[in-house]
């Protein structure tokens, strides 16, 4: 098979003997799967702490990572922990906030254990990533205050790091705990990172641009937002209608204040970048769009319909960023009604864009590249089969002559279009090499909560139900296919 092929599927996602999938055994069979069948890209979405309606794409840190995926049965073979129990194991839905009252009490054991052991690695990490002791702080007064967003703590808290530098002692060891868990997902995925080198595999991870209100990010940089008096954003983040929404999305994260970030190059922005970037091969920028002009809605709309567009940071950001990383590597989310500008940015940079076939596949205008990166759908899209099965009769009409359809399965000639349309990389969402209807979709952008990133892989023996590619799904037509 050719070598540009990868697959689309979340950590989350996989299955596990603990309800979600993890940095251990999981991982690590995915990749294997993938290295036997000749795929050589694996992309995730963002694996930072998840949100509200357990998004992704609005956490509370961009350097952290989610303890949840952290494997219980890796800290058992390090010693840490006596094998555990089997907790929703065969689910078909990662119910997080439950996954995370299991697992809790037991990485709580393995911290105690590690640090009877291992007393000083803990203060290693803490210089080595200064981030994570502030990552902490604030992670233990959400604990102290029910999650409340941090505008609503007590004014020493919302306050601290503008009198302290250091860590509230008093609270020394919830902290420790915290720092304990980010330690050692780092540790567990950067062995992912390194399992998939040796097998040939490159991970592709996801940034999203914006970062959320109740966030470590704003809680100690609130000059570099667009807040007023009371900390408050007085405009947000969305997008204006689009295929998706005919209210638009209104996505309420703060807005960043270029002028002031341009002072000191955009360092907060290039810091979370960089950093991400570390511990992928490829970066995708969610909505990148905003680098070259980014919709705000005022504070209190209901929806995305009134706003406006404005400039942002375009060249100068980007100036800053190959400055601390020339090495970076990096993929733009180019979609929805884009101004020329906003290409012309992305081929100034001569970075890959994104060709998805389920908006491209009616416009006769629409041609990918070999600097384009082609989805058959994305994370936020109908599954490929779900939206097949939505068509209507002009619809399956129009398919059927732009795929020169004979006889068949017009499905089978749908993917094998996908595999062969010329391109940097094809990603397929797993979702789609199974066939799987919108039962297996994972967001419905607009929404929130369930079941909205709960899908998941419920056993192994699952992915038998791959059904694509194969040697004789691309000879029919004599359509290209070669070993590597």
């Amino acid at each position: 098979m050719k070598k540009n092929f990868g697959v689309l599927m979340p950590v989350a996602s996989l299955c596990s003997r603990h309800g979600i999938g993890d940095f251990g055994e999981a991982s690590f069979y995915f990749i294997d799967y993938l290295k036997k069948q000749r795929y050589h890209y694996w992309q995730v979405l963002p694996l930072n702490p998840l949100g509200p309606g357990e998004s992704p794409y609005m956490s509370t840190s961009s350097f952290a990572l989610d303890y949840r995926y952290i494997s219980l049965d890796l800290l058992t073979e390090e010693g840490l922990l006596e094998r555990t129990p089997d907790y929703a194991k065969f689910a078909r839905q990662c119910v997080f906030w439950k996954i995370g009252e299991f697992k809790k009490p037991y990485l709580y054991k393995a911290y105690k254990k590690f640090m009877e052991l291992h007393p000083r690695v803990l203060s290693r990490f803490k210089e080595e990533n200064p981030w994570v002791s502030k990552f902490a702080t604030f992670t233990v007064f959400k604990d102290m205050n029910d999650q409340r967003p941090w505008l609503e703590w007590p004014k020493w808290q919302r306050e601290y790091y503008n009198e302290h530098n250091h860590v509230p002692r008093a609270y020394l060891d919830q902290i420790n705990f915290i720092i304990f868990m980010q330690y050692i997902a780092l540790k567990q995925w950067k062995n992912v990172l390194k399992y998939a080198h040796k097998k040939g595999i490159e991970i592709i991870a996801d940034m999203p641009f914006y970062v959320g209100l109740d966030s470590m990010e704003v809680w100690l940089n609130r000059d570099q937002f667009l807040l007023d008096e009371n900390n408050v954003p007085y405009l947000v983040a969305g997008v204006p209608p689009d295929a998706f929404s005919d209210k638009g999305q209104l996505w309420g994260s703060p807005i960043y204040n270029f002028e002031k970030m341009k002072e000191n190059d955009y360092r907060l922005m290039v810091e979370r970048t960089t950093y991400l970037a570390k511990l992928c091969d490829y970066l995708r920028i969610d909505h990148f769009r905003a680098f070259d002009t980014y919709y705000v809605v005022p504070q209190g709309r209901e929806d995305a319909i009134i706003g406006e567009w404005r400039i942002g940071p375009r060249d100068d950001f980007f100036r800053a960023l190959y400055q601390k990383m020339p090495e970076i590597r990096l993929i733009a989310e180019d979609l929805g009604e884009l101004f020329p500008s906003v290409l012309e940015l992305r081929d100034r940079l001569n970075l890959p864009g994104m060709f998805i076939v389920q908006f491209t596949i009616f416009d006769d205008n629409a041609h990918s590249n070999k600097n384009m990166i082609v989805y058959s759908g994305t994370h936020d899209n109908e599954t490929l089969y779900g939206w097949f099965k939505s068509l209507n009769e002009d619809q399956i009409f129009k398919l059927k002559r732009k795929l020169n359809y004979q006889y068949g399965s017009l499905f089978d000639l749908l993917m094998r279009y996908v595999f062969t349309i010329d391109s940097k990389m094809t990603i397929i969402p797993l979702q789609d090499l199974m066939k799987l209807d919108n039962r297996g979709r994972i967001n419905t952008p607009g929404t929130v909560g369930e079941p909205n990133w709960m899908w998941r892989l419920r056993k192994w023996e699952d992915l038998n139900k791959v059904r694509y590619p194969k040697k004789s799904f691309f000879r029919k037509r004599n359509w290209e296919y070669r070993e590597y």
